[in-house]
């Protein structure tokens, strides 16, 4: 039987194998309930790696066939190409762009704008490397986040009939340590990658390649051959890739070695399930196969669908509206793979190669402008004049209030040392202030206390890295050693100087146990440098051991030590909240009730603290430093609040706007002797 090959997304007479849409099916399902957030899932995400296996399997396999045969034309390659990705590529973004422009408030589409245009351009995976960092757009809260795997492949798509055309004829030994030597390198980027740019290293083409890479030792091995069957291996290969599903987690950094499991267990499966075989009937089965029919589109389609439920709730979707959001997203699949995706296989739409690539070239320009465009007017924040509300608008503009409170005096900050922020004329005393990103989104309250209570102010701050002694976060072997060592540069400045009071400010729970969502693994505290599966015991024994060297060595110091208790993290975005109200048109009094309705419940926040609290009243204690909560300016009857008496105090989750520092300066301010 023969019939064109719509899973590989390449218009090519071959034997059909239906196990391989069945298997794409195994790959976009876990992927999407992953996005979903549903729980037993935690490693769906090893999904994609799936798909690149088969997408390497099915072009090596065609290219080489049509080489072998004197029919291979790279013009007729990108045509091809550009008729399975680009139609249904164009629809959805198009789609998203109206959404986008009324439900995503401007730093998020500023965001949203550069990811389209990257994306049209096939390299968005790189703008994902360049916006990967510490205050980026949260994962769940970008429509075009999945389109970094789309890039990938274009770009090995790009550079890898160059390899074949340099290899010459089809020769099995040749071909196979060509891949395998490929494959090597590449896997080697992505171990480097991975202990020095974690981040990053996910998204880096370079670190992916040997993935695809494996799809193409798979059809270098079958070219020519009839298909083996082996029941045992090719379950076990179905087996490796449900392990990974089910057990693996955020805690797994991809890529690297881990990722060997899902792509040899893919591999297994495309060598020895033979269409008569245990595992090739399972994957046959008639479900399975319209699914992977569709899996391009549904892969298109969900995160968008996803993220633009999440920009329209207060509070994060049920699992029972996501369930909904599923159906929608295979439904619109189905759609678009009938009505956009086949007429253009078929060439029912643009048949000639000139058309199609003019047309083609004529899309690419038009959605990367509008996203450039969109990118430069830093996200449009005209949009917000159409409601007419100058309330909102007035709440808009807090969120980019700031002061210039973080400038050392010093000509010259060295790296990894405190700097001066404020030094009157003659100070009472020197305050430090040690801690992460929430410390440095403190720092208006202490650099105006610093002027008004005539004190020096000291900052060493490090986002992502808490003010702990001689212990390590598990991600990023670079970023951990850094922050490692930062931290000791600072204690060893107090030491050695005149500060008298220290102040240590950090999001304590993140590195204790973990957020409102559960483990963190990327934040979890080791003793033992690149340690990335510290267990949960492991993981609160290691933070409680660095908070107790801390305060240790502050005390050898001679320094009064408080212990900053974190502010209260919210659920949403408090500016998605803000925008939800600008496009509804709501009265003032509307606005207020939704923002009511999207603050956090005080016992989240507490069964989220509780842990962290408790260690840093212990060890408070038995070190003989201080604790100090800020919540009561947060609290408002059974919540905690983001916005009180016309004022924003979250510009995120968990970070303090200029005002929401300033309302807390009180509360330091009684802490500070006279």
């Amino acid at each position: 039987m023969t019939i064109q090959l719509s899973v590989s997304g390449l218009r090519h007479q071959m034997k059909y194998r239906p196990e391989i849409d069945g298997l794409r099916a195994v790959a976009v399902v876990p992927v999407i309930l992953f996005h979903a957030g549903f729980p037993g899932v935690s490693g769906g995400y090893v999904g994609v790696d799936v798909f690149f296996v088969i997408s390497g399997y099915l072009i090596t396999t065609i290219l080489i066939d049509e080489r072998e045969k004197g029919t291979y034309s790279l013009l007729g390659f990108y045509d091809r190409r550009a008729r399975r990705i680009l139609p249904a590529l164009f629809f959805v973004l198009l789609c998203t762009i109206p959404f986008a422009w009324y439900w995503i408030p401007p730093d998020a589409f500023e965001d949203y704008a550069r990811s389209l245009a990257f994306a049209a351009l096939f390299i968005s995976n790189i703008h994902f490397i360049e916006h990967s960092g510490y205050f980026d757009a949260a994962a769940q809260l970008r429509p075009l986040l999945h389109t970094w795997s789309l890039a990938v492949e274009e770009q090995y798509y790009l550079l890898f009939p160059l390899v074949l055309w340099a290899l010459g004829a089809f020769s099995r030994r040749k071909h196979l340590w060509v891949f395998l030597g490929l494959s090597g390198i590449s896997l080697g980027i992505a171990e480097w990658g991975l202990r020095n740019y974690p981040l990053e290293n996910f998204f880096f083409t370079p670190s992916r390649l040997w993935e695809l890479l494996g799809g193409s030792i798979c059809a270098a091995i079958l070219m020519g051959r009839s298909q083996p069957r082996n029941d045992i291996l090719a379950l076990t290969g179905l087996a490796m890739i449900l392990f990974c599903v089910f057990w693996y987690g955020t805690g797994v950094r991809f890529p690297s070695l881990y990722t060997l499991v899902p792509v040899v267990g893919t591999m297994l499966i495309i060598l020895f399930a033979a269409t008569d075989g245990w595992t090739a009937r399972l994957l046959s089965l008639r479900p399975m196969v319209a699914i992977g029919l569709i899996s391009y589109s549904a892969y298109l389609w969900h995160q968008p669908i996803f993220v633009l439920a999440r920009y329209r709730s207060v509070s994060e979707p049920s699992h029972a509206l996501m369930g909904l959001l599923i159906l929608l997203s295979l439904a619109l699949a189905w759609l678009t793979w009938k009505f956009v995706e086949a007429p253009f296989r078929r060439r029912a739409i643009l048949a000639g190669r000139a058309s199609l690539l003019t047309t083609s070239a004529v899309g690419i320009i038009a959605l990367a402008s509008f996203g450039f465009w969109g990118d430069v007017n830093k996200g449009v924040p005209e949009r917000l004049d159409r409601i007419g509300s100058e309330y909102l608008s007035d709440l808009s503009a807090q969120f980019n209030e700031w002061r210039p409170q973080d400038i050392c005096t010093e000509v010259e900050p060295v790296p990894g040392k405190l700097c001066t922020l404020h030094q009157p004329d003659n100070p009472v005393s020197r305050v430090a202030l040690l801690g992460d990103s929430h410390a440095q989104a403190m720092l208006p309250a202490f650099a105006e206390l610093s002027r008004t209570r005539n004190f020096t102010l000291m900052r060493g701050v490090r986002a992502a890295c808490p003010p702990l002694l001689g212990v390590y976060l598990t991600y990023g072997r670079q970023d951990a050693r850094e922050c490692f060592d930062t931290m000791q540069a600072y204690v060893r400045d107090i030491d050695g100087s005149d500060i008298d009071t220290v102040f240590l400010v950090a999001r304590w729970s993140l590195y204790a146990s973990g957020n409102l969502a559960g483990e963190d693994a990327g934040f979890m505290i080791s003793d033992t440098l690149g340690d990335q599966f510290q267990t949960q015991a492991g993981w609160k024994a290691s933070f409680e051991l660095g908070l107790d060297r801390m305060l240790s060595a502050l005390r050898k110091a001679d320094v009064r030590v408080i212990l900053v208790h974190e502010v209260p993290q919210q659920r949403i975005f408090p500016e998605n909240i803000l925008w939800q109200a600008v496009s509804l048109g709501g009265t003032k009094t509307a606005a207020e009730a939704r923002f009511k309705q999207s603050f956090i419940r005080r016992d989240e926040v507490d069964a989220l603290t509780g842990y962290a609290n408790k260690v840093l009243s212990q060890l408070a204690e038995a070190h003989g430093a201080e604790t100090l909560s800020l919540n009561t300016v947060f609290e408002d009857e059974d919540a905690y609040v983001w916005f009180k008496d016309g004022n924003v105090l979250f510009r995120d989750t968990d970070h303090l706007t200029l005002r929401g520092a300033l309302s807390v300066a009180p509360l330091i301010a009684e802490t500070l002797r006279p």
